[in-house]
């Protein structure tokens, strides 16, 4: 499914949507250039989860940012600056997505095929003059999860 933005709020909101839908124990990678509104999408899921949006930053330095929602817990996790897939092991991708909380990664397309199988994938294109065109691959619960 693929949705449009003309704005930061509206991207926002798109997230928030999606945060509403999740029910904990997925993982959502959000994927696309530097600047594209990841972290804007990830503050909407959040909100969308019941955590307050104006916590929620770019977790770029710590890699990994806790927040306790009304509805689900949620990590935020950003692969930015992960120079080599083996680091990505000692994250516990795994144990955060089986905790039940909901598992937001910027920087998704890093993630190796095994971890993106079963993930709600949002890829965000920039279509000129602040628009952009968000693609939502999964946006539900999968029914069932492979192991990693």
């Amino acid at each position: 499914m693929s949705v449009f933005s003309l704005s930061e709020g509206e991207t926002y909101e798109i997230g928030r949507s999606l945060g509403r839908q999740l029910a904990g124990g997925e993982l959502v990678l959000l994927e696309g250039p530097l600047g594209i509104g990841k972290t804007v999408f990830a503050r909407g899921v959040a909100a969308g989860l019941g955590v307050d949006p104006d916590e929620v930053c770019s977790p770029s330095y710590a890699l990994v940012q806790e927040y306790d929602g009304k509805r689900a817990r949620m990590y935020h996790i950003d692969l930015y600056r992960i120079e080599h897939v083996d680091e990505i092991g000692t994250l516990g991708l795994e144990e955060l997505v089986d905790s039940g909380a909901v598992v937001v990664v910027e920087w998704g397309e890093r993630l190796p095929e095994s971890y993106r199988r079963n993930a709600v994938t949002v890829r965000l294109h920039d279509i000129g003059e602040s628009t952009r065109r968000i693609e939502l691959n999964n946006p539900t619960r999968p029914e069932s999860r492979n192991d990693h």
